[in-house]
């Protein structure tokens, strides 16, 4: 049941994520950063697929993906098409894993130290859910901010 429920919710946000991605004006747009504003659009895409991809994709699906979260912050100007086969890839990644996963392994301890360190698989996958969504919610701000 929570694995649905998970998918349902990934599938959902990443699409929204590819849509926000493709809706900005200009690529240049996607990296502005408007004063009182931390991160650009692009940046906040780079992490959300670099922290799926680790802590879903390398984790618990044994991908052979390696996270480089600094640079999710620092690169600049990577082409808007670049992102959304990312984008793409990383919901390949998420849906394939969550859909293998039992619902006794969503039971168990994630198998890396995470937030409290106390927390299920099913628990994190929730977690990683949310934060989805929060950063999702800060790119449709940035792009409604850039093209006014």
């Amino acid at each position: 049941m929570l694995s649905s429920i998970l998918i349902n919710l990934f599938e959902r946000d990443m699409s929204r994520l590819e849509e926000e991605i493709a809706a900005y004006e200009t690529e240049a747009a996607i990296w502005r950063v408007p004063a009182g504003i931390h991160n650009s659009a692009g940046n906040l895409c780079l992490h959300l697929c670099g922290n799926l991809q680790h802590f879903v994709g390398a984790v618990l699906g044994k991908t052979d993906y390696v996270r480089n979260r600094e640079l999710e912050f620092s690169a600049k100007n990577v082409p808007r098409q670049d992102m959304l086969t990312q984008i793409g890839t990383t919901r390949r990644i998420l849906l394939t894993v969550i859909v293998g996963l039992t619902p006794e392994e969503m039971e168990k301890p994630y198998p890396e130290k995470v937030l409290s360190g106390d927390l299920t698989v099913g628990h994190f996958l929730v977690h990683l859910s949310t934060h989805l969504n929060y950063h999702l919610g800060q790119i449709n701000y940035h792009r409604r901010l850039t093209q006014s």
